[in-house]
């Protein structure tokens, strides 16, 4: 579709907290761009947008404090230390609209920004595009009216049937899921940092977050890999962090590469995990990622990372019941918690395997089912372009 000279532009924002907001942004603006609709993105990145970054990275840093906020992270979300950060997303809005007064939308995935849009926006339309499997809603929030006047875009039936059902919510639409790779342009193959690790037949691909993972948890699962399977490569994009306080302690036996980047895992994902290579993750957006992969033929063998925050925990519970893999790396005395929320949704505590790191191996990684995606779900562009005619 051309562009059309008359088209008014979408602004997309989204906080420098954790990487899946700004990538999740990034694909949302690409997505639009490809239709003909301009888009603008805007990433707050003020001093209360920085404590929180630093929040979450010493929360992803430390598993006693990821398995606190599993389970607390409604409440840590609605504390009092919060409201500065919303102040500073409300003043980041407001610049936004100023810069871009013809807008006819504001998008985002990140729900505390949508949330706070609202009111600032006037007739603008705030939307909430997650990719979580039911964004940070469960089946007993009680939804403010500012949270009533969002609309909101969901990309699994189950998460339909639970805003409109049980959260009464009207502004819902059932939508493609978003797809980061294509938000990327391809790398070269020759040019990536870690193709000596594409010819291993046995890769282990470490997807943390940008802000981290517990050290001693993953340079346990690293040894315990190299010991039980030899395991010789292991990929993961990551923060210098992760690099400083992870990578030096390693296997001089295991060729190990990070990337502080984590487009270059965007990049030549579908080229890294095949059949044949693990996947070790967070419950995060990788959810949706590796549903969507599915559709493509990839099938990675997974083994999840603890969850961080309630809405992983619903990530996780989703994803076991759909057939993936239920087995989360996580030290023993954390296993009772773990599958105690998990059966509390509804699984089937046979289907839940929780391994030590210390003995992870290969064994443990169990391939992903196809997922079957809604095929007549409307694309995120015909959504905008109704508000544009609207």
């Amino acid at each position: 579709m051309e562009q059309s000279h008359s088209a008014k532009p979408v602004i997309a924002g989204a906080p420098l907290i954790g990487e899946g907001n700004v990538i999740d942004n990034r694909t949302i603006l690409q997505t639009l761009a490809r239709a003909g609709i301009p888009g603008h993105g805007f990433y707050p990145n003020g001093p209360f947008v920085r404590f929180g970054a630093g929040f979450h990275c010493n929360m992803s840093m430390s598993i006693k404090k990821t398995m606190d906020y599993a389970l607390n992270s409604d409440k840590h979300r609605s504390a009092i230390m919060v409201k500065p950060l919303k102040w500073e997303l409300r003043k980041s809005i407001k610049r936004a609209l100023a810069d871009y007064p013809d807008a006819i939308c504001f998008i985002s995935s990140q729900n505390m920004m949508v949330e706070e849009s609202v009111g600032i926006c006037g007739n603008i339309p705030s939307i909430m595009a997650s990719s979580d499997v039911y964004g940070k809603y469960n089946s007993h929030s009680m939804l403010s009216d500012r949270q009533k006047d969002i609309i909101y875009l969901v990309w699994n039936k189950e998460a339909l049937h639970l805003y409109r059902n049980q959260l009464k919510l009207e502004k819902v639409y059932l939508i493609h899921p978003l797809d980061p790779l294509l938000a990327f342009k391809p790398m070269e193959k020759s040019v990536l940092p870690f193709q000596y690790a594409l010819d291993e037949p046995d890769i282990c691909f470490m997807k943390l977050s940008g802000s981290g993972g517990d050290p001693e948890l993953v340079n346990a699962a690293i040894n315990s890999l190299w010991e039980r399977n030899r395991i010789r490569s292991i990929v993961f994009p990551g923060t210098e962090k992760t690099k400083r306080k992870i990578i030096k302690t390693v296997s001089t036996h295991i060729k190990v590469d990070t990337s502080l980047d984590a487009s270059v895992y965007y990049h030549q994902a579908r080229a890294i995990i095949s059949n044949e290579q693990m996947l070790l993750a967070y419950p995060s957006e990788q959810v949706k990622h590796i549903a969507m992969l599915t559709q493509n033929n990839i099938f990675p063998k997974v083994v999840w990372l603890p969850p961080r925050g309630v809405h992983e925990v619903d990530n996780l519970a989703w994803a076991i019941k759909k057939g993936f893999s239920g087995t989360v790396c996580i030290p023993s005395y954390y296993h009772s918690v773990l599958k105690r929320s998990l059966t509390d949704l509804g699984i089937n505590p046979s289907f839940i395997a929780c391994v030590e790191p210390e003995k992870l191996s290969a064994g443990h990684f169990k391939p992903s089912p196809v997922c079957e995606i809604e095929n007549d779900a409307p694309a995120l562009e015909d959504i905008v372009m109704q508000l544009s005619s609207a």
